[in-house]
């Protein structure tokens, strides 16, 4: 189940994105259904970072070899909001709980 966290991105932006799911579920094979977009509202704040920098963190189950496709995907659609997106992935594997049950 990937979990995708957006920070710096309008809300409205992170919705667009959404649409774009089923590409994403085609380049790292994937069920559409499994994925989960959240939309944190927070500000930057740092000596000599950009004001509109773009923090994106994906967990889920690892795939090392899906990581650039998906990057590169993101920098695509948010490039023309940021010249500075940084993107995390988290494997998660078997350590994710969703009501108590275990996500394999």
């Amino acid at each position: 189940m990937p979990l995708f966290t957006f920070r710096g991105v309008p809300e409205e932006k992170v919705q667009e994105y959404f649409k774009k799911v089923g590409e994403i579920a085609q380049l790292v094979n994937a069920d559409v259904k499994q994925f989960v977009f959240w939309c944190e509202d927070t500000k930057l704040i740092g000596n000599g970072y950009d004001k509109d920098a773009i923090y994106v963190s994906i967990e889920w189950k690892g795939r090392p070899l899906k990581q650039e496709v998906v990057t590169m995907h993101i920098q695509e659609f948010f490039g023309s909001l940021s010249k500075h997106i940084y993107v995390k992935f988290t494997e998660i594997n078997s350590f994710l709980y969703i009501n108590g049950d275990v996500i394999d």
